[in-house]
């Protein structure tokens, strides 16, 4: 009983909407269709032409005209003034460097050392004495010669170079005034230069050097500056190396 009641329900409103909508043209769908029919031209209307106002344009007024303004005297414009530049200080001269001392010359090795050497004044004699050694052994055959303060070999009066070598040893007991003499302690020289005319003759800057030989001054020993005063006997002490 209620489905059929339902049923009945939704197809009345199903009919009801289909009515509602479409009732115009199922109705249309029954009328005999309309026949074309021709209806006259109407002939068409033109409005005619009327005079507008047109707006009238009002004049628009002209700016007045502006005051120029009035030319001012322009102040001169001051030069700047000239830059002066302050006076650059001159560059200090470069310090004076300080030259490198100079290298000693190295002193000749001489054969010959001088290990002592003084005057004994005693007027009336110029005479040199050596005692010349190697080790403790006293040497013979050792030249040495006299020679002036300019170098120039010194002569005696028979013209003969004063220039001699060392001999064997000569004893003496009477010593000399560094050295007292006896016979178990003699003095010993073993080479004597006498230079008596030469300083008669006025020799200054007498110097005493040992030498190659009589023919080769060349010096083996430093060279030994004699001052005889007013005379005397000049010791010299030599060690040969």
């Amino acid at each position: 009983m209620n489905k059929f009641f339902i049923f009945t329900l939704i197809s009345l409103t199903a009919l009801a909407s289909l009515a509602a909508c479409g009732s115009v043209p199922f109705v249309a769908q029954n009328e005999p269709t309309a026949t074309a029919t021709r209806r006259a031209a109407r002939p068409t209307f033109t409005p005619k032409p009327r005079a507008t106002a047109t707006a009238e344009i009002i004049p628009t007024e002209e700016p007045e005209a502006t005051e120029e303004p009035e030319a001012t005297e322009e102040a001169p414009t001051q030069e700047p003034a000239p830059v002066t530049k302050a006076p650059t200080k001159k560059p200090a001269p470069p310090k004076a460097t300080n030259p490198p001392a100079p290298t000693e010359i190295p002193k000749p090795q001489f054969a010959i050392n001088i290990t002592s050497q003084f005057l004994c004044e005693q007027e009336g004699i110029y005479e040199i004495a050596v005692n010349a050694k190697k080790g403790k052994a006293p040497t013979e055959g050792i030249w040495f010669a006299a020679f002036d303060g300019g170098g120039r070999l010194l002569e005696d009066g028979a013209g003969k170079a004063l220039v001699t070598a060392t001999y064997p040893v000569s004893v003496s007991t009477a010593g000399n005034c560094k050295l007292s003499g006896s016979f178990e302690n003699p003095v010993i020289n073993n080479g004597k230069l006498d230079l008596v005319d030469p300083m008669r003759a006025g020799a200054t800057g007498v110097v005493i050097r040992f030498v190659k030989s009589a023919n080769d001054l060349t010096a083996i020993s430093p060279d030994i500056p004699v001052n005889f005063g007013s005379g005397g006997r000049y010791w010299i002490y030599a060690q040969m190396q």
